[in-house]
């Protein structure tokens, strides 16, 4: 029979709270409890990470190997800023029980905050009552308005960019939150006279989560790159760059990495009293007290930790009486159309630049017909629109250089692109 791991306890000392996670939840938690006063050890089960060392702002992907395509290690491509993680992980085995969803970890400091689109919408005042209103989906126990003053701390704290527009179900922020949003492209200034003209649908600036002007010593953005390579400069918004340098200024932040947290123990009161985590590099367990402890793992990490955190009071895990805790996963259904417009064919050279995501969006515009019972579905969906003369990448390039299925060489491929590069454009649509 193996024998039982030694548990080792880290020190004596106990924490003011133990954060599990150093991503979007991780990262403000670690921020504002320190802010506070509060000592707190943060734990992430990734590798330390720095933007600022790491990040490949201005190399083209013919820098790269394979041409900068995806590999098994570089599920998203080779200068995407995850540099631990992925769909798969040797060392994270995982099985799906039925359906085909599959779990992106990033394992890093910072998470997710690393690899995302930066978008940073609000939810709306119907969102939170989609029962009351469509008779799908439960109501939550809040309303906008108890979120509406946090959305303007983060908004501002983190810098995002974007207008107040006055639509309906999607909240502006107050005065003086929002950065500046840069122009709209070309394509999206057409489908802004387009939309707007014959359907009388709103084509309005996103909101994301980069700066346009410097903030808190942080510089604006240079509109070199792709936002998921993270970014050197720190324009963008990611945990590493934007909330915890100030707070481990504070001298009142320790994080420790490659700390994969598997369980909550509790006191003899029946409250956590702290943390078990493996340390990945030795293979360590260890504890680490807190007086009071954060789960923000994601949504799958923290369901498993929660059911993993077992006892006599929470015999199917913490906080699970319900039998609720790991089920009713879901997520956004999206689907996407895309074309040609010839309108956009044929311009000549100009400078397109911008942030790597789309400067514009569509609000959902059919509330009153849904009031009216006359469009066939509950809730609502916006619209991204993605397209533009940025750097191509391989797919959209070998695309171009072929014409009749014949390949394309020297002046004949010179031509097409200049005709046809700039020209297509795609509509997603995001739904709830």
């Amino acid at each position: 029979m193996a024998a039982k791991p030694q548990m080792l306890s880290d020190s004596q000392q106990e924490y003011d709270a133990v954060i599990v996670g150093s991503g979007a939840g991780g990262g403000i938690a670690a921020y504002v409890l320190t802010q506070r006063g509060l000592k707190v050890l943060l734990l992430e089960a990734g590798r330390h990470y720095d933007p600022a060392a790491e990040t490949p702002m201005f190399q083209v992907e013919a820098e790269a190997p394979l041409n900068g395509a995806s590999t098994p290690d570089k599920p998203m491509g080779f200068y995407d800023a995850t540099v631990a993680g992925g769909l798969d992980l040797t060392d994270e085995p995982y099985t799906v029980a039925s359906g085909t969803f599959r779990w992106f970890r990033a394992r890093m400091l910072g998470g997710r905050t690393n690899h995302w689109g930066r978008v940073t919408l609000r939810y709306g005042p119907y969102d939170f009552r989609t029962y009351s209103r469509h008779g799908v989906g439960v109501d939550w126990p809040i309303a906008y308005e108890d979120l509406a003053p946090y959305y303007d701390r983060v908004e501002k704290l983190i810098g995002v960019f974007g207008e107040a527009e006055g639509i309906e179900n999607s909240p502006d922020s107050s005065p003086g939150v929002l950065l500046p949003p840069p122009p709209l492209h070309a394509h999206e200034r057409w489908m802004q006279l387009v939309l707007g003209q014959r359907l009388g649908i709103r084509v309005v600036p996103n909101h994301v989560a980069v700066l346009t002007r410097p903030l808190n010593d942080r510089q604006a953005c240079l509109y070199a790159t792709s936002c998921f390579r993270g970014c050197g400069i720190r324009a963008n918004f990611q945990t590493p760059t934007v909330l915890l340098p100030p707070a481990l200024t504070t001298g009142r932040l320790e994080i420790r990495t490659r700390a994969l947290v598997y369980d909550v123990p509790l006191d003899q009161r029946g409250r956590a009293a702290g943390v078990h985590y493996i340390d990945t590099s030795t293979g360590a367990r260890h504890f680490a007290r807190g007086r009071a402890v954060v789960l923000a793992a994601s949504t799958c990490a923290t369901a498993r930790i929660l059911l993993n955190s077992k006892s006599s009071s929470f015999p199917n895990g913490l906080a699970n009486s319900s039998g609720q805790v790991g089920r009713n996963l879901t997520d956004t259904v999206a689907t996407a159309v895309s074309g040609v417009i010839p309108a956009l064919q044929g311009l000549k050279p100009f400078n397109d630049d911008g942030v790597s995501v789309p400067h514009a969006y569509v609000p959902w515009w059919g509330h009153r017909d849904q009031a009216a019972g006359r469009s066939g579905f509950a809730t609502d969906y916006h619209i991204i629109i993605s397209g533009g003369r940025t750097m191509p990448t391989v797919e959209s390039f070998a695309g171009l250089a072929s014409e009749a299925g014949r390949p394309l060489y020297g002046q004949a491929l010179r031509k097409r692109l200049r005709h046809e590069f700039g020209s297509k454009l795609s509509l997603c649509g995001n739904a709830e």
